[in-house]
């Protein structure tokens, strides 16, 4: 029996959007997926090439089956292509005035890159191609846009983008405005996009809307729905080659049930290498400038700025980018120090693995990484931290579970996302004044401080709030004013923290040899706890700006020292939806081989009763014939 049709609903359609950091891989994940299933390409290595000596490689066996008859190719959309079609709906003369404009040589300044904003030579070889760029311009101008479409829209919207014409238009103005620098391209590509988000408008505006958020997002939107018109039922799936905003994101996620976003995550000093090769030696230092802004950009009022950080966090699913060769030693030294953990995947291996679970949840089972990383997911909304929620596992060398944790107040304290500021201002004791400290009603300097950032605004933008509960930061105030900023002011305990203090709270236990999971990655003084305590492996999703791996985690005595290692996985919602299969696997063989097994042992029994029923019979026949007998003999 064929189970297409039980499945076709998770095959026909899948979106996945990547993103991660600049030289972490993301392109290359991009490509593969657009490329689909190759058998003898080197991303996807063979399964005998490892052996079945690991239930790991096992389960790569299975997976590997599975995508080289079902891995279909993704057609990819790439963002960067979407901002071209933004630009030629404007006229090229616009484009040119931007790339003259004061904003532009300020938007350079404010991070104080070297690179100059001087385009001259840039816009000299764009004036080239204006008729080009002005055929296409009359076609952008009328789709390019957040109305609802028709189907000869949607239809239009699949060809302008598909053509040749588009193609080359936007490899040009790529290629042009890096032809003298990647810095200035990529710079420039970034203040685009975030005048978008934030004005609804490439080359800028006076008045920021929350509801320009999603500009760019809607346009990849008309775009995913004129394939799936285009393919007219056939399966569609897409890769968005990427996604830097946390809020594009969530467009998507509630759009979409079969939407998952990849972050591929790759240890710094490889990406770093990987950029060297793609970069000039003088723009590394600018670059390291654009990397940290895209980073950590887009926080609080900067909603429409790129926050990689935050889109990492938010992800489904995380790849570690290891090449085949990368991830052979190190699970040659797993093997030399006899570790127990579950080798490394190349980023091929991992990504048919993901690929496979999309289209066939429960086709194999959550590594113990994975297990552990979702409970720490888990944790993390525990969390009352206004700032960012944070989740820890800590277990013992075999993945069993000692303690979990995540970043808040002390028990018996009051978390921040429950206080209301409101109650300290007017120091109303009638309702929850002492839910503050002593240091926040008494010192003077602090509530002026308060008072000043947060009194007017409340007032001002009351009627926006519509019922929020306005509470504060106490870390971001104090550190406003003090000189430096300081990581103790934090009224929260960190998430690894709080897990080791689980265990001297309500027991010791030992954990040399142990794990730690942790959603972010340990700080300075985390770091030195798991040193202390004995744990062997760290595992992290997202670096915490910090010195704690050179400074401590590398330090001392060789072979005492932690080592830390990107998680690669999925949690979350996605852990569920990869992992939950829809029947058991034995039904599911049944109804595809057509099984009938016979219970045998019921078979046999059933047949005992009839022959010890006819033994009974012909028993009671035999004494019938005996009791005529004797009546013979007796005559």
């Amino acid at each position: 029996m064929n189970l297409s049709n039980i499945y076709s609903l998770r095959q026909k359609f899948t979106i996945i959007a990547i993103t991660g950091r600049t030289g972490s891989g993301c392109t290359e994940i991009a490509k593969a997926l657009a490329n689909g299933f190759v058998a003898d390409s080197n991303i996807y290595p063979q399964p005998e090439e490892f052996g079945y000596g690991h239930n790991a490689y096992r389960k790569y066996r299975v997976i590997y089956d599975y995508a080289s008859e079902n891995f279909k190719n993704f057609e990819l959309i790439n963002y960067k292509d979407i901002l071209v079609a933004f630009i030629l709906k404007y006229d090229l003369n616009d484009l040119i005035s931007f790339l003259k404009s004061e904003e532009l040589v300020l938007e350079f300044k404010k991070i104080k890159l070297t690179t100059e904003s001087n385009f001259a030579i840039e816009i000299d070889t764009l004036r080239k191609e204006e008729m080009s760029f002005n055929e296409l311009h009359e076609i952008a101008i009328l789709i390019i846009n957040d109305k609802k479409k028709s189907d000869d829209e949607l239809k239009r919207i699949y060809q302008f983008f598909n053509s040749k014409g588009f193609k080359e238009m936007s490899d040009k103005i790529h290629s042009i405005l890096k032809s003298q620098s990647i810095i200035k391209r990529n710079k420039t590509f970034q203040i685009l996009s975030n005048n978008l988000r934030k004005f609804g408008h490439p080359y800028g505006g006076t008045n920021t809307n929350s509801t320009n958020i999603f500009v760019i997002a809607e346009v990849i939107n008309d775009l995913i729905k004129s394939i799936r018109k285009n393919n007219n039922g056939k399966d569609t799936k897409i890769v968005i080659d990427s996604l830097r905003n946390p809020f594009e994101i969530m467009f998507f996620k509630q759009r979409f049930t079969a939407f998952y976003v990849f972050a591929i995550n790759r240890k710094d000093e490889k990406r770093k290498y990987a950029i060297s090769k793609r970069f000039f030696e003088g723009d590394l230092a600018d670059l390291d400038k654009l990397i940290y802004e895209e980073h950590y950009g887009g926080k609080s009022h900067q909603f429409y700025k790129q926050n990689v950080s935050q889109c990492i966090e938010n992800a489904d699913i995380h790849i570690a980018f290891s090449t085949k060769k990368e991830a052979t030693k190190s699970n040659d030294y797993l093997m030399k120090i006899k570790e127990n953990a579950s080798p490394y995947f190349s980023w091929g291996m991992q990504l048919l693995k993901f690929v496979s679970l999309i289209d066939h949840p429960g086709l194999i089972t959550p590594t113990p990484e994975e297990r552990c990383m979702q409970l720490a997911y888990t944790a993390k909304y525990n969390s009352g931290c206004i700032s960012r929620q944070v989740g820890a596992a800590v277990t013992d060398s075999s993945y069993s579970i000692k303690s979990i944790g995540w970043n808040n107040t002390p028990e018996g304290q009051v978390p921040c996302n429950l206080r209301y500021i409101d109650d300290l201002i007017n120091e109303n004791k009638e309702k929850d004044f002492y839910s503050f400290t002593p240091y926040e009603r008494t010192n003077k300097e602090f509530k002026s401080v308060l008072i000043e950032n947060y009194k007017v605004p409340i007032e001002k933008f009351k009627s926006d709030l519509k019922g929020r509960n306005v509470c504060f930061c106490f870390k971001s105030l104090i550190n406003s004013y003090s000189e430096g900023k300081n990581q103790v002011h934090t009224r929260s305990l960190h998430a690894e923290e709080s897990a080791f203090l689980q265990i001297s709270k309500y027991g010791g236990i030992g954990l040399q040899n142990g794990k730690l999971f942790t959603t972010a990655s340990p700080c300075e003084l985390c770091s030195k706890k798991a040193y202390q305590l004995g744990i062997k492996v760290i595992y992290y999703i997202d670096p915490y700006p910090g010195i704690s791996k050179s400074q401590i985690l590398e330090a001392g005595k060789i072979g005492r020292n932690p080592r830390v290692r990107l998680f690669d996985g999925a949690i979350g919602n996605s852990y569920h939806s990869l992992y939950e299969p829809f029947m058991s696997y034995k039904d599911e063989l049944a109804l595809i081989l057509e099984l009938d097994i016979k219970d045998l042992t019921k078979k046999y029994k059933e047949e005992n009763v009839i022959l010890v029923n006819n033994v009974k019979v012909l028993q009671s026949k035999v004494l019938e014939l005996q009791v005529e007998l004797d009546k013979l003999k007796i005559k």
